[in-house]
């Protein structure tokens, strides 16, 4: 993903070290880094500042997927019956 970022001053590698960062933010959803990574890629080229950082991803709203898979799980209600019994 990294190799097709077109921004002047953005240095190889460095999603790499941000990558605990972009795991969390995204959930583990391979959309939600894509649309992650999008969004701050449009953020460094309109702010002139050309390289996507920790505090440019800051900026970024994640979107429904990565919430869901963020949110704590909440306490389904047991089934009644058989698989109750099991």
């Amino acid at each position: 993903m990294e190799s097709t970022l077109r921004l002047r001053d953005h240095t190889p590698g460095a999603l790499q070290t941000m990558a605990e960062s972009l795991y969390r933010r995204s959930g583990g959803m391979i959309g939600s880094l894509s649309q992650l990574i999008r969004g701050a890629a449009i953020l460094a080229i309109d702010t002139g500042t050309e390289k996507i950082t920790e505090d440019l991803l800051d900026l970024v709203p994640i979107d429904y997927a990565a919430e869901r898979a963020s949110a704590p799980a909440k306490a389904r209600p047991r089934a009644l019956g058989k698989a109750a019994a099991l």
